[in-house]
C-alpha cells in the first residue's frame, strides 16, 4: 500500500490552546452568520468574552476574506477537526499578537504578498491591544 508524502493528519481543536479554540470558533460563526446576513457579534462576544475583541475580530475577518486566495475553507461548528485555512489562520493570529513579524510572514509569504501580510498582520496584532 503506497501512502501519500503529503497528508498529513488534520488539527483537532480539543488540542489546541483556548485562544486558537476560540478564534476557529469565531472564524465559524462569522462566515455562517454573514452568509445568513445575520449580526455575527453578539455571538462573537460570548465566544471572545469582549465585545472589543468581537468587534476587532470582524474587522480581522473582513481582511481575510478580502485578502485570501481562495475561498476560506471552514468546517462546521460542531467539527472537532480544524481545515487547514482555519489552522493557517489560528497560527497567523498567535504571531501577530505575540508580535512575531519574521514567523509571521515566513508563514505566509508564498500564500500572500506583502501589502496583504501587512494589512492581515495589523489587523490580528490589534485584537488584544489595549486603548486607553
Amino acid at each position: 500500500m503506497q501512502t501519500n508524502r503529503f497528508l498529513t493528519a488534520l488539527q483537532r481543536l480539543p488540542d489546541m490552546s483556548v485562544r486558537d479554540t476560540r478564534h476557529i470558533l469565531s472564524a465559524r460563526i462569522w462566515c455562517i452568520s454573514r452568509r445568513a446576513v445575520h449580526d455575527p457579534l453578539p455571538r462573537l462576544e460570548s465566544v471572545l468574552q469582549s465585545g472589543m475583541v468581537a468587534k476587532r475580530f470582524g474587522l480581522l475577518m473582513e481582511v481575510v476574506m478580502a485578502v485570501w486566495p481562495d475561498p476560506f475553507v471552514l468546517f462546521p461548528p460542531c467539527c472537532a477537526a480544524v481545515s487547514v485555512d482555519e489552522g493557517l489562520l489560528a497560527r497567523a493570529v498567535e504571531l501577530a499578537v505575540g508580535n512575531a513579524r519574521p514567523q509571521f510572514d515566513e508563514l505566509l509569504r508564498e500564500m500572500l504578498p506583502e501589502d496583504a501580510r501587512n494589512t492581515l498582520f495589523i489587523r490580528a496584532r490589534q485584537l488584544y491591544l489595549v486603548r486607553y
